[in-house]
């Protein structure tokens, strides 16, 4: 969640003109804070109406879809894993 919340950050501060970037900045953390509230809702009340290995399944869905969408090669596509220079 880390990358993502940065990226947010510094897309919102880049993007938002300069009178408003703390608010734009309020509007990220405020999304990132109503997101993982409902998902700790959402998997309380899943845990109420389902047994553990039917969440346990649920929980594992998205890591299993991504690798089954990565292929089957062992090697990185061209690209990936290379730096281009500095981040900052």
């Amino acid at each position: 969640m880390a990358p993502t919340l940065t990226t947010a950050y510094l897309l919102t501060d880049e993007l938002a003109a300069p009178t408003e970037r703390t608010r734009a900045g309020a509007w990220v953390n405020t999304s990132c804070n109503a997101g993982s509230s409902t998902a700790t809702a959402l998997t309380g009340t899943l845990l109420t109406h389902l047994p553990l290995p039917a969440c346990l399944l649920l929980a594992a869905t998205p890591p299993l879809a991504a690798l089954a969408l990565r292929g089957h090669g062992g090697e990185p596509r061209q690209g990936l894993g290379e730096r281009r220079g500095p981040v900052c």
